[in-house]
């Protein structure tokens, strides 16, 4: 199902008396987050703030996992919607309400600290769903299905050594990272990946191998950017808020131990400035970075314009026309869909 904003008000724990109000309040939660990072989880424990995250990142994180699942193999999609979910780190129920609303099978877990936000989690669960939805503060529980673990921006809160803790009590199957698009959280993805592949897990997404990451120890980050289109009403909202909701930069990492595939061997990993004459990409071949150049007088201002519009994340497929210092004059053959 899609949810829209009107649904969910009414199962708020929290009654906004204007959509100011609610505004006013998304710019609080915002702030927490970019601004007092210090006082980052004082927003749990006020139910006008809880109530307008889940407004504001419910509802537009929802259309965020389906624009995730279009980089990952369908027959992987298909195994995960199948098994147990887990949300870890759950907050108000963001991504368990996405994975259900997208066709979600199995049994539903959420694990989540905050009184107010399981409290809010359920109220909307209980007002849509009549599948059972069982919470805790840990993994306590279980269960003879696989299980799909999925860290919705909690392993960039909780950090690597306690998000490896986690995965070592509930051992999943399958591991999915949406995670903040930063510096600051790719070191320690870093170490949750070299771990994973310590473990014999697949790497399903982003890397084409399963070896060093050819980031680790410089300067720069792998992450993705996905186009999202919001509903009109959470649309109106980030307006009036004055929030970009549309361009979402994110780390996203996808892992299996029972599913393996052939990964693309380039993937689009940066987009450099648009020069006059060319377009610059740096991409992850085979896991080396290499700067990709496709120049513009081999094609007509339509494909030039859809080339401007691609994104980091995507996995693609080339033909080298030539290479000049260190650079490969590229032909964009195709955009793989997976």
């Amino acid at each position: 199902m899609k949810l829209t904003l009107t649904e969910l008000l009414p199962h708020l724990i929290y009654d906004f008396k204007s959509e100011q109000d609610l505004i006013r309040a998304i710019d609080e939660v915002s702030t927490n987050f970019t601004k007092n990072r210090k006082d980052i989880n004082e927003y749990l424990k006020d139910p006008r703030l809880v109530s307008a995250y889940t407004v504001f990142y419910l509802l537009t994180n929802i259309p965020k996992l389906q624009s995730v699942f279009h980089w990952l193999p369908t027959e992987w999609i298909d195994l995960i919607k199948k098994s147990d979910f887990i949300d870890l780190g759950a907050g108000p129920g963001t991504f368990t309400f996405a994975m259900k609303g997208l066709g979600g099978s199995g049994s539903f877990y959420q694990i989540e600290k905050s009184i107010l936000m399981k409290s809010q989690s359920r109220k909307i669960w209980e007002a849509f769903y009549q599948d059972e939805l069982k919470q805790s503060e840990r993994w306590s529980w279980k269960t003879e299905n696989s299980k799909f673990l999925l860290f919705g921006h909690s392993a960039n809160e909780m950090g690597a050594k306690v998000a490896i803790d986690y995965i070592e009590k509930i051992s999943p199957d399958h591991i999915l990272f949406i995670e903040p698009g930063t510096k600051e959280f790719f070191s320690e993805m870093l170490i949750l990946r070299d771990y994973l592949l310590s473990k014999e897990y697949n790497v399903l997404f982003p890397c084409s191998k399963e070896t060093t990451c050819p980031m680790n120890g410089t300067q720069d980050w792998c992450h993705q950017f996905i186009h999202v289109k919001q509903d009109d009403e959470i649309e109106r909202i980030s307006q009036m808020a004055k929030k970009d909701r549309k361009l979402l930069p994110l780390t996203v990492q996808a892992f299996s131990k029972t599913f393996s595939y052939r990964n693309p061997e380039e993937r689009l990993v940066r987009v450099l400035p648009e020069t006059k004459f060319s377009h610059e990409w740096v991409v992850c071949h085979n896991n080396s970075l290499i700067n990709y150049q496709l120049m513009k007088r081999d094609m007509d201002k339509k494909e030039s314009k859809a080339l401007g519009d691609i994104l980091s994340g995507e996995a693609i497929l080339t033909n080298v026309i030539k290479i000049v210092d260190r650079t490969k004059r590229v032909k964009l053959k195709e955009i793989i869909k997976l």
